[in-house]
């Protein structure tokens, strides 16, 4: 396990010893010599090659790998999001270098071309865009006023970061008798235009007209015109898998005004976007409604000092519920539990019921999920570690994330008189008291996906290339400027891995890997392969019924283990029926 600082204390000497760290491996690893003999350099001619690349790199003469250039990708991500910049580094030293080593290295590189993404949407650019911002800490009101914009306009989106948050607009937006559509990756509602006597807005998704308001998920915006956009959490255009979502809605929403709602440290880099795209950015700045303090005590390793009110938050599915028993076991209090696995629908019936006085539970046990998109009623926060694992190493909390969770605390109009944050053990209030006093760093990068048509060009170039290898290749030889990244391929790769012996089309597979599938869970893997499968021979897809509903509540973590992935195969499967309509 590689330890990993907080990003605020990322600095150059750390980014020079990773460095070494990261091209010895490059040297060293077979990885690296399969990765370039995909594109025709022997083994000979790497090991010339390489020994340069690593010489140039180590003596600070290739830009982008200069100590002070890794500061934000070592804050990003982990050991393989760096060895993934370090070999797409290489091929660019080889386009500069050897431009011959690599055949048609120009012409591939022209065509993973990714540097100018605000020439991507046409027709976003023939509208004339105001873009507010509205910037402040958690429980600050600057996601309430952007919506108090949305309801004023005649049409409007509002895109967010969860399913479980656009359902909550939308059933906001109805309760406020303003009619509104739902669009999420597995769901779709639309209002009965006759009955309440109104007009769609003109427009479809999938053949169906849409209503002039729409609560959404960002990945599944409509790209159609509105009079007013709002984007929640727009920090989260940096985010390693899912950024660029926010930066598609960002370049291709077509609204006459685009309300941002976030942290400041987004700022900066949502100017730098704008002004590409001839665009000026009001900001405007909020500060916490409430006061919020880290205690001087810990719960001294002790579960019987969780209090009523407590939300206790955990880094894994397993120690949750762990938790929960021992909290129950030693105070006598019930705990609602809160997690990423969870439906949308079975968390915001924790969160009722945390959230009720009389419900009987007093207590939340939470994961990370609880950092956004629920309203509740805590008291005070207690982190029970300030690192996770990120699936490469175990790394400090961010300063974002910590701030985030904590100032759940104390929400505003409440009935909570001010917020608490606090740690399980003594040892890591210093800490604790020092993330929440920092703002996070200023975003470097947004996060990219490559389109489409893209791809399918690429693909032509090498047509006996599986895609998991095609698009492993598409990363390592792209080439985005310094405001851009690429968004983590691997599960991408996975995806491609399990259903590219099918057939399917470039266009179909592209599709596939986009969907909410995680090939860890067998169960959903194996009802994608039966959906590629359908698709692939263009069948009818009987996914649906391999589908084995259970018949009574889960009676061990086990089984309420398999309930979840049940669960996710339904999920993937309505989001498949949305994007492959005729199978």
């Amino acid at each position: 396990v590689l330890a990993v600082p907080l990003e605020t204390d990322i600095d150059e000497a750390y980014a020079r010893t990773t460095r070494a760290a990261r091209l010895e491996w490059f040297l060293t690893s077979d990885e690296v010599f399969h990765r370039c003999a995909c594109f025709g350099i022997d083994r000979s001619r790497f090991d010339v090659w390489s020994a340069k690349f690593v010489d140039a790199a180590s003596n600070n003469k290739i830009e982008r790998l200069k100590p002070a250039n890794l500061l934000s990708l070592l804050a990003r991500g982990g050991a393989n999001t760096f060895n993934d910049f370090i070999v797409n580094q290489f091929f660019a030293y080889l386009a500069k270098e050897a431009p011959d080593l690599v055949k048609n290295t120009k012409f591939l590189r022209e065509i993973t071309d990714l540097r100018f993404p605000n020439e991507w949407a046409p027709d976003a650019r023939k509208v004339q865009r105001r873009i507010v911002m509205h910037v402040g800490p958690t429980n600050s009101g600057k996601t309430h006023n952007a919506l108090k914009r949305l309801r004023e306009a005649k049409s409007g989106i509002y895109c967010s970061p969860l399913r479980l948050l656009a359902y909550e607009v939308y059933s906001r937006l109805i309760a406020d008798g303003i009619p509104c559509a739902l669009i999420t990756g597995e769901d779709r509602r639309m209002p009965d235009f006759a009955e309440l006597g109104i007009e769609p807005s003109g427009y479809t998704v999938t053949g169906r007209p849409i209503a002039r308001m729409v609560s959404c998920t960002v990945e599944m915006a409509p790209n159609v015109p509105y009079h007013v956009a709002v984007i929640d959490e727009i920090q989260m255009i940096a985010d390693q898998s899912r950024g660029w979502a926010w930066t598609y809605a960002l370049l291709n929403l077509r609204a006459e005004e685009i309300h941002l709602c976030g942290e400041p440290s987004a700022v900066p880099l949502v100017k730098r976007i704008c002004a590409s795209l001839d665009e000026e950015v009001e900001v405007h700045e909020y500060s916490r409604l409430g006061s919020l303090e880290v205690t001087p005590d810990s719960l001294e390793g002790k579960w019987s000092n969780v209090q009523k009110g407590d939300c206790v938050v955990a880094f894994s599915r397993k120690s949750i519920f762990g938790i929960k028993a021992m909290i129950e076991e030693e105070t006598g209090l019930r705990c609602a539990v809160i997690y990423g696995g969870l439906p949308p629908e079975t968390r915001a019936e924790q969160a009722r019921l945390f959230n009720d006085p009389d419900s009987g539970y007093d207590v939340l046990v939470a994961s990370d999920a609880v950092g956004m998109g629920i309203n509740l009623t805590i008291n005070r926060v207690v982190f029970t570690s300030l690192s996770k694992w990120d699936g490469d190493v175990v790394r400090p909390i961010s300063v974002s994330q910590t701030r985030q969770i904590g100032g759940r605390a104390g929400r505003h109009n409440s009935g909570v008189d001010g917020g608490k944050v606090t740690t399980l053990v003594a040892r890591d209030i210093e800490q604790l008291d020092k993330v929440m006093g920092l703002q996070p760093h200023q975003l470097r990068a947004a996060g990219l996906k490559p389109p489409a048509e893209v791809i399918e060009v690429f693909s032509r170039q090498f047509p006996r290339v599986p895609f998991s290898q095609l698009w492993s290749m598409f990363r390592d030889i792209a080439n985005v400027s310094d405001d851009y990244f690429l968004c983590n391929f691997r599960d991408q790769e996975a995806i491609a891995s399990a259903i590219g012996h099918l057939g399917l089309s470039i266009k179909d597979m592209y599709q596939f890997i986009y969907a909410p599938i995680n090939c860890n869970d067998e169960i959903v893997r194996d009802c994608m392969v039966v959906c590629a499968t359908a698709v692939a021979r263009k069948v009818e897809c009987k996914a649906a019924r391999a589908i084995r509903l259970p018949r009574s509540k889960p009676k061990s973590r086990k089984q309420l283990l398999s309930f979840e992935q049940w669960h996710r195969a339904i999920t993937m499967y309505l989001w498949l029926t949305f994007h492959f309509p005729e199978t």
